[in-house]
C-alpha cells in the first residue's frame, strides 16, 4: 500500500483525537497508509523536528503543513500540555491572550510578546529553519507536497496555498468545514497521484 508521511501543526493534525468529525488528513488515511506526526499549534522549529525525527526513504509521499513564524517555542507550554490536540503546541500570542483569565501564569509572556518580540527578528529565524527543511527535503523533492496557510512566508517548492480556502470554507476539522476539507483532500490526493504515477 502507497505510505503517506503527514507532518505540521494544526492544519494537518489528527483532530479526531479530540473531536468528532473527518478532516482532509483522515480522509486521505482512508486511501492510503498515514504516519501522521502533525500537532496542534506547534511552531516551524518542531516541523523541523518532525521530520529529523521521521526515516522519509520509507515513504512514497511526504505531506508538510508549515506554520506562522509567530510561534516561540517551548520544551511545555503553560496551559495545554496536557491537552490531547495541543499537548506539544508552542506559544501563540492569541492564545495565551484567551487564557489569561484563567491563567495568569501566563501574563509575563504576553508582556514578552507585547514589549519585546520583535517580528523581524522572528521572521528571520523562521525563514532560516524553512531553507534548513528545504535543504534536509532536497533528495525527496519529487515526493514532497509544501502546504503553505499563510501570507508572505518562504517560498516553498511544490507547494498548495489553501489560504482562500481557509478564508471561504472555515470551520471546526482542521480549520475547515466539510467542504473545505474536501477541497483540501481533493488537491492533495491529486497531488499524491502525481507522484506515485
Amino acid at each position: 500500500m502507497t505510505k503517506i508521511f503527514i507532518c505540521g501543526d494544526s492544519f494537518a493534525a489528527d483532530w479526531t483525537v479530540k473531536y468528532k468529525g473527518q478532516g482532509w488528513p483522515n480522509m486521505i488515511a482512508n486511501d492510503y497508509a498515514v504516519t501522521n506526526v502533525a500537532q496542534a499549534g506547534v511552531s516551524e522549529y518542531k516541523i523541523y523536528k518532525q521530520l529529523i525525527a521521521a526515516n522519509l526513504d520509507q515513504y512514497d509521499a511526504v505531506v508538510i503543513a508549515h506554520t506562522s513564524p509567530y510561534r516561540i517555542y517551548v520544551k511545555e507550554h503553560p496551559v495545554h500540555s496536557k491537552d490531547s490536540l495541543h499537548a506539544h503546541c508552542d506559544l501563540i500570542y492569541s492564545d495565551l491572550k484567551e487564557s489569561e483569565e484563567s491563567h495568569p501564569e501566563v501574563k509575563s509572556i504576553i508582556t514578552y510578546f507585547e514589549n519585546y518580540f520583535d517580528i523581524e527578528h522572528a521572521e528571520f529565524v523562521h525563514s532560516l529553519i524553512c531553507e534548513k527543511i528545504t535543504s534536509l527535503c532536497e533528495k525527496y523533492s519529487h515526493k514532497v507536497i509544501n502546504l503553505i496557510n499563510f501570507k508572505d512566508q518562504y517560498n516553498f517548492p511544490n507547494s498548495l496555498n489553501f489560504e482562500q480556502v481557509f478564508k471561504d470554507h472555515r470551520g471546526t476539522m482542521n480549520h475547515f468545514n466539510d467542504t473545505g476539507n474536501k477541497i483540501v483532500y481533493n488537491e492533495i490526493s491529486k497531488k499524491i497521484q502525481e507522484i506515485i504515477k
